[in-house]
């Protein structure tokens, strides 16, 4: 190498040092200092740690898998500063970053590789009068593809080992009851239906004063195919039945903790080998354990005679509404005596009942008829029309677009902007 070459490649290393430490170099006294210098943007293709960038996709396998992920998240990513095209950005800098996670089963019937992307604002902050970048982010963009990370699934005590499809195979498909959707806010229900037209934004912007860091907002925007409706409301009748398979897992969920009990004690007799204090307290545990299952043969046999009834006496009309559930999930406690003695008694906890009285007398879901006139949730469910044209695991079905933000005048204008100029239709067409 010459002379000229090395001095060539000298200066090109104290321009890259300097690029790299310029803000940091620069002093400042207070905030007031820094709102107004120049942002930088630091692309995922350009991540300031390149072992991370490296794994990002390990969870999708197949180098084709990573491709894709890779290709739809720089897409969003070039689309959201494209969106900042007349803006100008300072105070801080803007990094990005992917990840992604294994292939799961949405709604037990459709495998979907997911993957996000991450768009953080790291503010310049003073510090000793020295200019530096925050590590910490309060205000950031994020893509989810193939998930709506806020959609909700309305019964959420349904997650133990017996309510998979196939009882205690861990594959992340489940019976249809743990697969419904509860969506309590109109809001959202109205953004998801509008594919991205409207967005739905968690904490009103007149609830917050501005420069209130410690409350986050959000917006999000939910990005579908045209043509089909992704959530479909779920019909009494599917309702029903639904609950007529879950009392199926539920009686095998207590003849299995029985059969437990049974097993503990029968150990603890034997282990007792005649000491009658041993035996004693081997017959009052097992007393205690069996309280916690007060005639639960009949409670769900009760359960499945109302079921079937509702099923048996309505109209195909009837059966075909909408599902309207109770919108406030309660936890009922009580007490069950298995002695005499005022201190002799288990507290039993009831979920997924609309009263007390339905918990004490037949226990979880017990139906007593549907919320429509009383301000109830509607039940949905995933529509299979909208997955049917396409089995790719890892093509974009769906996306939800989340801008989080801080009433300060930079997360304010950076969310406005973004909600103004973003190209939707963009990312509309990369589902199509």
């Amino acid at each position: 190498m010459n002379c000229q070459s090395k001095n060539t490649l000298a200066i090109v290393l104290l321009l890259f040092v300097f690029a790299r430490h310029e803000v940091n170099a620069q002093t400042c006294q207070s905030s007031k200092d820094i709102e107004a210098i120049p942002g930088k943007q630091i692309d995922a293709a350009n991540c300031e740690w390149p072992q991370q960038r490296a794994h990002w996709f390990d969870a999708l396998g197949t180098p084709a898998n990573k491709t894709v992920a890779n290709t739809v998240l720089t897409k969003i990513e070039t689309l959201e500063k494209q969106s900042r095209s007349n803006f100008v950005f300072t105070g801080g800098v803007l990094k990005s970053g992917f990840s992604s996670k294994e292939a799961a089963y949405t709604s037990s019937q459709f495998l979907l590789a997911t993957y996000d992307l991450n768009i953080g604002c790291h503010e310049y902050i003073c510090v000793k009068n020295a200019l530096k970048v925050n590590g910490e982010y309060d205000i950031v963009f994020r893509a989810y593809v193939n998930r709506f990370k806020d959609l909700q699934y309305a019964f959420n005590t349904l997650h133990e080992q017996v309510f998979y499809a196939t009882p205690y195979k861990f594959d992340s498909k489940y019976i249809k009851l743990h697969d419904f959707i509860r969506i309590p806010d109109k809001t959202m229900y109205e953004a998801i239906a509008g594919n991205g037209t409207s967005f739905y934004q968690d904490v009103p912007d007149d609830k917050v004063k501005p420069g209130n860091r410690s409350i986050y907002i959000t917006r999000h925007w939910y990005i579908t195919k045209p043509g089909v409706p992704l959530l479909e409301p779920v019909s009494r009748k599917e309702y029903l039945e639904a609950l007529l398979e879950y009392f199926d897992r539920e009686k095998l969920q207590t003849s299995n903790a029985i059969r437990e009990i049974e097993k503990t004690y029968a150990t603890r007799v034997k282990n007792a080998a005649g000491n009658q204090q041993r035996l004693d307290d081997a017959k009052r545990s097992y007393t205690i354990d069996l309280a916690r299952y007060p005639n639960w043969q009949q409670r769900i046999a009760t359960k499945v005679e109302l079921v079937n009834k509702a099923l048996k006496e309505n109209t195909s009309e009837w059966l075909s509404k909408p599902t309207v559930v109770k919108s406030k999930q309660e936890n009922f406690s009580w007490q069950n005596s298995y002695g005499p003695g005022s201190n002799e008694y288990v507290r039993i906890d009831g979920y997924n009942a609309d009263t007390k009285e339905d918990a004490q007398k037949t226990g979880a879901f017990t139906f007593s008829g549907f919320w429509d006139d009383k301000g109830g949730d509607v039940l949905y469910r995933y529509n299979p029309e909208y997955f049917k044209t396409n089995s790719s695991t890892i093509a974009p079905r769906m996306i939800e677009l989340a801008y989080r933000y801080v009433k300060t005048p930079l997360g304010q204008n950076l969310v406005d902007n973004f909600t103004n100029n973003f190209d939707f239709d963009a990312v509309r067409k990369m589902l199509e």
